[in-house]
């Protein structure tokens, strides 16, 4: 809308005139409602006091000849008396009507000679007086009636009419007077409230410095000069208002932008995402920039890691992702903790250590601080637009390193965290694993496997312990990249893990300068911690280079050396198992052997018998464990024959009825000589079935089938196998093809028929089966 039109709209609503002439008109309608009140009460009171004084006189003239009438009961004289009262023919006769009511106040008279007049539809009732007087006996003044007069007021109904006329005369005319005084009010207020108006709205419409230029020496002038100065101070605050908006909207823009980087990084918890987000967020704030990298500070080596660098030239970015902190802004950001902005900047200028390029025109270096601590740099130059950087964009920038060392701080507390977990979770499991390993193979296998797991995967990694015999440390497992110098055995004191082995103390190197042919265990970063047990040390566990290319830290090195206290004792103890296990199987081994010594045609039966029992568990498929029970199990088999007389067990002819019921005995003399012993007691049943049948005809308790425990039908079968193959005092050996034979004819019978196929399986091997013939031979 123009002012043109608003000015018009103002016109076409006259509300000061129409309220002034209101107001003029309800004082004028109050005035004279006053005055026409103030004469109408008085015409009034002045009729009423006439009417009362003349009705007194009359009232007294007639009462003695009332009382008259009324002593002599003279109705009709009474009744004249009304009449004449209430006579048309006396001129100006007020007296409208007359009453005469006795002492009970009944009438005894009356007259009357006005009626109501009906005027225009209404009826009409003349003003009145009306005077009642009590009647009362002369001698005993008692009360004898009422006379009671009713007098017209014509002439306050006259008055009042004039009255009335000149009220609503004097109302036109002042209405009129009024009408003329709104006229000439609204024409001296008018023009100057016009103009205020179109200033005014010229004012609210945005247009600055709007004046007047209207002399009057009157209020309206005072109003004037008011408004003149009211339009300076709008549009000086105005111009405030428009910078600090567009300072607000600045703000605005930046609280919104940093409030979205924060809520994108804070999703964020893997380190290397943390590090590529910042970077983006600060690339696509600016709108372009040509350069930006985001940069670490190791403190030990006093140098900037490159984490993310977008823009730089492949040549000019170092090989190790590293550059010294020396000269340049960056080391003086890094000093100070101060942001920098540096525009125009000369070609010459060192601050081309900042990103080892040369930054010509705009460049921004912001710190990123945790906890007061500069950790980091955030280095961007040269927009792509070619417009300098500026005061709001440092802000800006300063605004996003808080962010970033927020994000930063979570993503390392987080990935601490994680660590934390899994190195719980991953000591849990080696306690757990090393505690059901003795298998030293295997336990070394399982112990660098878990060491690579909890440090997040290393290049290499090895198991070196010491060997009491040539007092060197030998390589017992290594992992990575083999070379012959890794896996020679290493004299205490000499290299790294001799050093460990020799100080009894752990050693972390980090060394990225050092050549790759570098020799022994250390590389770019390595960690070699003791094998101790009960103070001794019996090996270093050694591990080079994370996979991640990160140092390996203090709490790596904690973490190895907690590692390394479970492996020692898992190690330990395995070699203590293996050593008993050793003596165990010896002490076995001596103890079968004195069994078949008593006889020189089985001498090596109960070695042979073992062997090929395992091959036949080997083939059914049977555990690592239940191959060594099974082992154990048949070179026992015939421990009950120790008890049996030399006698019958070398007798070359048949064995008497009696004889036979002997031999009988052994499997449960064996199984009863075996089962206090604790560590053998479950090889028992083996023991005790050995030479019971698959039919049920075997002995001692005539078992038969499935109810026949599998490894004492293993040991039958192989026990049998190897009894017909070899020689006896009372028979030569069989040929193996009829050994086989002999075998598919009792499968069923004598064996079971699963054993039987599993045996014949490994009998294809004639080179194993020739090698275990010939044990004890």
């Amino acid at each position: 809308m123009t002012p043109t039109s608003n000015k018009q709209k103002l016109s076409r609503r006259p509300v000061f005139k129409l309220r002034l002439f209101v107001f003029q008109l309800i004082m004028l309608t109050a005035i004279c409602l006053m005055m026409s009140s103030s004469e109408l009460t008085r015409w009034r009171r002045l009729s009423e006091t006439h009417i009362n004084s003349k009705g007194l006189c009359l009232v007294r003239t007639i009462e003695p000849h009332v009382l008259r009438f009324m002593d002599e009961n003279d109705l009709g004289g009474l009744k004249k008396l009304a009449h004449s009262l209430t006579s048309s023919e006396i001129p100006n006769n007020d007296v409208i009507s007359v009453q005469i009511l006795d002492g009970s106040l009944q009438k005894i008279a009356e007259s009357s000679h006005e009626t109501p007049v009906a005027l225009g539809g209404l009826t009409h009732l003349p003003a009145t007086v009306v005077i009642a007087n009590p009647l009362f006996d002369s001698t005993t003044q008692q009360p004898r009636g009422t006379l009671r007069m009713v007098f017209s007021n014509r002439y306050f109904e006259e008055k009042s009419q004039e009255v009335v006329r000149s009220t609503v005369v004097y109302f036109i005319i002042g209405m009129i007077m009024s009408l003329l005084s709104t006229w000439l009010l609204s024409r001296m207020v008018q023009a100057p409230v016009d103009i205020l108006a179109e200033a005014a709205m010229k004012l609210s419409e945005g247009e600055s410095n709007v004046q007047i230029e209207l002399d009057a020496d009157n209020e309206i002038g005072i109003l004037v000069e008011s408004f003149n100065q009211m339009s300076l101070r709008i549009n000086k605050h105005l111009t405030e208002l428009r910078q600090k908006n567009l300072q607000l909207e600045h703000k605005t823009y930046e609280l919104s932008t940093l409030q979205h980087i924060g809520r994108s990084l804070s999703s964020i918890l893997d380190q290397d995402m943390v590090y590529e987000t910042i970077v983006d967020n600060v690339i696509n704030v600016l709108s372009g920039v040509k350069r930006c990298s985001l940069l670490l500070i190791d403190e030990k080596c006093n140098e900037f890691i490159f984490k993310v660098a977008k823009g730089l030239d492949p040549e000019i970015m170092p090989e190790s992702g590293r550059l010294q902190i020396k000269d340049g802004i960056a080391a003086k950001v890094c000093q100070t903790g101060e942001a920098v902005l540096l525009n125009d900047i000369n070609e010459e200028d060192d601050t081309k250590i900042l990103e080892e390029s040369k930054v010509i025109r705009s460049s921004i270096c912001s710190p990123i601080k945790i906890s007061g601590k500069v950790i980091g740099i955030l280095s961007l130059s040269n927009r792509i637009s070619g417009i300098p950087f500026n005061e709001i964009d440092l802000r800006l920038v300063e605004g996003v390193s808080i962010e970033a060392a927020i994000a930063i701080k979570n993503a390392r507390l987080w990935q601490d965290l994680k660590r934390k977990v899994l190195e719980l979770n991953t000591l849990h499991e080696v306690g757990k694993n090393l505690s059901l390993v003795l298998d030293i193979n295997k336990l070394l296998e399982l112990v660098l496997d878990l060491t690579a797991k909890v440090l997040g995967g290393v290049k290499t990694s090895s198991v070196i312990l010491h060997d009491s015999e040539s007092d060197c440390l030998q390589v017992m497992l290594y992992k990575g990249e083999r070379t012959v110098e890794a896996m020679q055995p290493i004299k205490a004191g000499d290299g790294i893990a001799g050093k460990v082995f020799l100080r009894g103390e752990p050693i972390i190197i980090n060394d990225f300068h050092l050549p790759e042919g570098n020799q022994g265990v250390g590389g770019r970063s390595s960690i070699c911690v003791p094998l101790k047990v009960k103070e001794k040390t019996i090996g270093v566990l050694s591990v080079s280079d994370k996979r991640s290319g990160e140092p390996f830290d203090q709490s790596d090195l904690d973490m190895m050396v907690t590692l390394a206290s479970q492996i020692s004792i898992s190690l330990y103890n395995a070699q203590l198992y293996e050593d008993l296990e050793a003596s165990y199987l010896s002490a076995v081994r001596a103890l079968a052997n004195s069994i078949d010594a008593k006889d020189a045609y089985t001498r090596g039966h109960s070695e042979r018998v073992a062997h090929y029992s395992m091959e036949i568990g080997r083939t059914m498929g049977f555990s690592p464990a239940e191959i060594k029970n099974l082992h154990i199990g048949a070179l026992l088999h015939d421990i009950g024959k120790i008890g049996i007389s030399e006698a019958i067990i070398n007798k070359d002819s048949k064995l008497t009825d009696a004889e036979y019921q002997e031999i009988k005995t052994h499997p449960a003399r064996g199984a009863s000589i075996i089962e206090p012993a604790k560590f053998l007691r479950e090889k028992v049943p083996l023991i005790k079935y050995h030479h019971e049948r698959y039919d049920g005809k075997g002995y001692p308790d005539g078992l038969k089938g499935e109810a026949i425990p599998l490894m004492a039908r293993i040991v039958c079968a192989a026990d049998s196998f190897d009894a017909m193959t070899s020689k006896r005092a009372y028979r030569d050996i069989m040929p193996l093809d009829e050994a086989r034979q002999e075998l598919l004819r009792c499968s069923g019978t004598q064996f079971d028929p699963r054993i039987v196929s599993a045996f014949l399986e490994v009998l294809t091997d004639e080179k194993k089966i020739t090698t275990i013939a010939n044990l004890g031979k």
